[in-house]
Parts: structure tokens; sequence; C-alpha cells
């Protein structure tokens, strides 16, 4: 075979197998969403995720050390999407719209149940050094300054302040709607974190 030839079938291979790996991680994620969901998170088990997702517990843990990382894994892949979501974000008119645009996409049009959602946050902020993206407040750190240009968000704090502040605010919301045990529902407790946020954020 060819040194071009063989580069060529490198490649494919390559990118096959990158597809099969995918294929096998997003079985897990979905067999484990599953199981989180009917079961919980603390009564699900590795063997059940494996079974549910069709493969071996060695496969299992070449994608993830324990079940608690797809909490984790669910969070990244949220915050990819953000990324993902900028370059239409900035066209938004507002940052409101943006932001609104953002939870419907990441959380509202979700199947997460309550635990898993407040699970994941919790995951996200107890396992911050192994998330492989650009610290999270960033992602939206460029809206911010286009609100604060505009004259929507106040200036007289920085955009990177303001930033950490809008997601730690709707992140805890979410945290503690998921781990508490009152009867308030997911969409009121966005409404009364972003009520809050938008009144300490405005232009005074």
């Amino acid at each position: 075979m060819r040194p071009r030839t063989r580069r060529v079938a490198s490649a494919r291979a390559a990118r096959g197998g990158a597809r099969r790996s995918e294929r096998t991680r997003a079985a897990i994620r979905d067999a484990a969403n599953t199981l989180f969901l009917e079961h919980g998170v603390d009564k699900t088990t590795v063997d059940a995720i494996c079974a549910g997702a069709g493969v071996s517990k060695g496969t299992f843990y070449l994608y993830f050390h324990r079940k608690e990382d797809l909490l984790l894994e669910y969070g990244l892949r949220r915050l990819r999407r953000i990324r993902e979501m900028l370059p239409a974000l900035i066209a938004r008119p507002t940052f409101r719209d943006a932001l609104n645009e953002i939870l419907d996409e990441v959380v509202r049009g979700k199947r997460w149940g309550r635990e898993v959602t407040g699970r994941a946050v919790l995951e996200m902020g107890t396992s911050a050094e192994r998330i492989p993206i650009d610290a999270p407040h960033k992602l939206i750190q460029p809206l911010i300054e286009l609100a604060q240009a505009r004259g929507e968000v106040r200036r007289d704090i920085p955009s990177d302040a303001l930033a950490h502040f809008v997601l730690r605010s709707i992140l805890g919301a979410l945290r503690d709607w998921g781990l508490g045990a009152d009867a308030l529902d997911r969409e009121t407790a966005l409404s009364y974190a972003l009520t809050l946020v938008f009144d300490a954020i405005a232009t005074r």
C-alpha cells in the first residue's frame, strides 16, 4: 500500500473510531439519564447503566470513572451548547432576550428530573477543576458587555463580575430547586431568579 493510500485509510479508520466512541458514550449517557429519572441517582447502579446501554463495565470505565461523572457530562454539554449559540445570541436585541434563549435551549427544553438537575449543578460546582472549557461565566460575558454598551446593564461593575453574578444566581436557583423538597416548580424558581438578576444589574 502506498504512503498516501495508508494515510487516507488511517484517517478513515480514525473517523470511524471516533463515531463509534461517540455513539457508545451517548448510549451510556442516555441509559443513565433514563435510570436517574426513574430511580434517582443514588439508587442507580453502574451495572444497571451498562445493561441499559448494552455495554460492559469495562467499556463504561473507559469513558467515566463513576456514575456521578455523567451528571458533570450533562452540564458540560449544556455549556458547549451555549458556546455554539453565541453568534446568534450576540444578534439578539436585548440581554434579557439572549438569556431567555439560553434557558429555553439548555434548561426549559430538557427532560431532566428535579434531582438530576440539582445534582448536576452541584457536581459542576464541586468538580470545577475538571471542566475542560473556558470559565463558564466567560460564555455570557460578551453578552453582558454588549448590554452595557447599549445602556441596558449597569457599567459601574465590571462585566466579568456581572457575568459571575448572573451565572451563579441562575445555577444557584436551579441547584436549590433540584435539591429542595418544597412544591415550587422549576419555571417559578427560574422566574424569581431572573427577576432578582435583572433588577440587580439594570442601569442605575
